[in-house]
């Protein structure tokens, strides 16, 4: 299990790289209706905890480059990944997620990401990282705008969720911004 190393930041989270236990892991997490609508998810029929699934989702993240599981106080709580990574353009795009609605609010997202952009600017010589958010997801706006990332752009009307139609927001950050707030 490799930790990684940043410059200081508080204690509130650690990122590792994924390993076998957490799978069990999420799969203690039942899917909450809140975090898959912020996510796009339809939320009738949520599926149940299923090990089989939380087996792919472990996977699924081991099969991207740079994938980190979220420890808070000793417990996964969550991922976060750079993907679409384009090495000759030196930028990426940011994902995170947290298991359970008891991990949101409390700063966890904020630091894990802080983190990955250290990382991504400093380790990988990355000069940009964006992201996708839908626009209702307001709480990951605040999340994402304390990071330093700037609202670039809306994508009209670009996911179907629950029957109707919602906008996109493109969200980014460059490298020399990030450092300026780091300073």
């Amino acid at each position: 299990m490799r930790l990684m190393k940043v410059r200081n930041h508080s204690s509130l989270v650690e990122l590792r790289d994924p390993v076998d236990a957490d799978a069990l892991v999420h799969f203690s997490y039942a899917p909450s209706a809140e975090i898959v609508r912020m996510y796009g998810g339809e939320t009738d029929n949520l599926p149940k905890p299923d090990m089989e699934r939380s087996k792919r989702w472990l996977e699924w993240l081991r099969d991207h480059p740079y994938s980190k599981i979220i420890v808070n106080g000793g417990e996964p709580v969550g991922q976060v990944r750079l993907h679409s990574l384009d090495k000759p353009d030196k930028r990426a795009r940011l994902a995170i997620g947290l298991l359970g609605e008891a991990h949101l609010g409390r700063g966890i997202g904020r630091e894990a990401i802080t983190q990955t952009l250290d990382h991504a600017f400093a380790e990988m010589g990355l000069h940009r990282v964006d992201l996708r958010v839908l626009s209702y997801n307001k709480r990951a706006i605040r999340c994402y705008l304390s990071c330093g990332f700037v609202h670039e752009g809306t994508e009209r009307e670009a996911a179907w969720v629950s029957g109707a139609w919602h906008d996109d927001w493109i969200m980014g950050i460059l490298a020399h911004e990030h450092s300026e707030r780091s300073n």
